[in-house]
């Protein structure tokens, strides 16, 4: 799927007015029983359309509240569904407008070419830009598989596919920011913009460029919900102060992020069913034993639910945890990690004794090289 329409999926409305759409269809020779299916999702709610097929013509009108990305689906018959035998699916990804949208196609709807909406053209223009990055991964899969199992196997090999892999994401993230920086009116700028932003990312610097974006673009739906993630990555961001919380122990007795104040403290936030989590455990375990008696501490935040308390306190004892935990047992809904926008885990945020996080997502050595980093001086 095209980088745009990947995202508007993700954030798919925007702030414009009440806009009136035709889509007008062509697709080979077509008749009854074939028929062709229109899906939007906006509002938390999925919309579907759908029409007859006649003479291999079809037609949806309607309104949306802003450009969107929308599918368009063909059912060639109205066979039954057969589990063994699933017909292949006919669905075409697009980014839907206030305009007169025409899809021509010779057989199958994917493969339709569309007219009549600057929106698609202009993500053409852009697919057309970052083809030949794209085309690097496909190089480096094919070198990949020429090569024999044991080459594929070996570490130093695959730690240089995934330099470069990294090299190509790189040159895709950057060919995106200079479009942005040149079309700071276009809400495709918005959406290339959005897309370059990981779950984790450096908020001062997204803010910047946020800042450049047209207003008009800054108060659409999609800006302000842009905004509001960057400002909630920026609370969790290097250098900020940890925001202050209150939890549970495993005995019930109130624990406060502030007690630790005057000690590193890592706050890992982690659940006993979560498998990355347990095979993290260990390393966990070394650094604490290595580095507690130097000033480290760590407070352990359980994203598990009540259900689940025994299975916690189980994992606990099982994986040697000696650190306070704490928890209030409501899941993802955990209040410190809302706070903190923990959206996977593990997620740990390493805080100084000032109460500043220092850094985050130190997994495996990373933790320990920062460790001795910081105790080394």
């Amino acid at each position: 799927m095209k980088w745009a329409l990947a995202l508007a999926c993700i954030l798919p409305t925007f702030g414009y007015a009440q806009q009136n759409y035709t889509l007008q269809g062509t697709v080979g020779k077509l008749d009854k029983p074939a028929k062709a299916y229109l899906r939007l999702n906006y509002d938390g709610k999925e919309r579907i359309d759908s029409v007859d097929i006649k003479n291999g013509k079809f037609e949806f009108k309607g309104s949306i509240p802003s450009p969107m990305e929308a599918h368009l689906r063909i059912i060639h018959d109205n066979a039954p569904f057969d589990p063994a035998k699933p017909p292949k699916q006919d669905i075409l990804p697009f980014l839907i407008e206030s305009a007169t949208i025409k899809f021509v196609a010779a057989d199958s709807i994917k493969h339709a070419k569309i007219s009549g909406s600057p929106l698609n053209a202009e993500n053409e223009q852009i697919n057309a830009r970052l083809k030949p990055i794209y085309d690097q991964y496909e190089v480096l899969n094919n070198e990949y598989k020429s090569k024999s199992l044991a080459d594929q196997q070996d570490p130093k090999y695959i730690k240089t596919l995934e330099d470069r892999a990294n090299a190509i994401q790189q040159q895709t993230i950057d060919a995106k920011l200079d479009y942005v920086a040149k079309n700071p009116k276009s809400y495709m700028a918005l959406m290339a913009f959005n897309s370059t932003l990981p779950p984790e990312f450096d908020a001062l610097k997204a803010e910047k460029i946020f800042a450049t974006l047209d207003p008009s673009l800054q108060n659409s739906i999609l800006g302000k919900d842009l905004a509001k993630r960057i400002a909630l990555i920026k609370k969790t961001s290097e250098g900020v102060e940890a925001q202050e919380f209150t939890q549970p122990d495993v005995d019930g007795k109130p624990v406060k992020l502030s007690d630790y104040r005057g000690k590193y403290v890592l706050i890992d936030f982690w659940a006993s069913w979560c498998a990355p989590c347990r095979r993290e455990n260990p390393n966990l375990v070394k650094s604490y034993a290595k580095y507690q008696k130097q000033g480290f501490e760590i407070l352990g935040v359980s994203m598990d639910k009540a259900a689940d308390k025994a299975k916690w306190l189980k994992a606990i004892q099982d994986d040697g945890l000696t650190w306070k935990q704490v928890g209030d047992l409501k899941g993802w809904e955990n209040e410190a990690g809302v706070m903190y926008d923990v959206k996977a885990i593990p997620m740990n945020f390493l805080v100084d004794p000032n109460g500043k996080i220092i850094a985050k997502y130190l997994r495996g050595e990373e933790l320990d090289k920062k460790l001795a980093e910081i105790f080394a001086k």
